[in-house]
């Protein structure tokens, strides 16, 4: 008797979530359908996502404001809240990034970064 293949179920990514940015949306357009296929991976890559758009947030931010405010009674100097954020969010980012096994893809247009 000759073994058939079996044909593995279609998998499909639904559309990027809607409070992502638009460099995590087209992110998640390249990537997510080869990269994010299983529920589970799905999840890590949307919690990646919105840690890279509160980094970016907080950078925002820091340009913003500064890294540091002058405090009006005392002057002191105090370094921006936003800048743990950012610090905080890009390891976030990175480590998620690192367990899902991503590097570098020269498919994405790194300019808009």
């Amino acid at each position: 008797m000759k073994k058939t293949k079996q044909q593995e179920p279609e998998i499909t990514v639904p559309e990027p979530p809607e409070h992502l940015s638009e460099r995590s949306r087209e992110l998640w357009i390249t990537l997510a359908p080869t990269e994010a296929r299983s529920l589970e991976r799905r999840t890590l890559f949307l919690s990646a996502l919105e840690a890279l758009d509160t980094a970016d947030a907080a950078r925002h931010i820091v340009q913003a404001e500064g890294l540091t405010s002058t405090t009006a009674s005392t002057g002191v100097v105090h370094l921006n809240p936003a800048v743990k954020v950012e610090r905080e969010a890009r390891a976030q980012f990175v480590r998620i990034w690192d367990m899902l096994g991503l590097r570098h893809n020269s498919r994405i247009d790194r300019s808009t970064w």
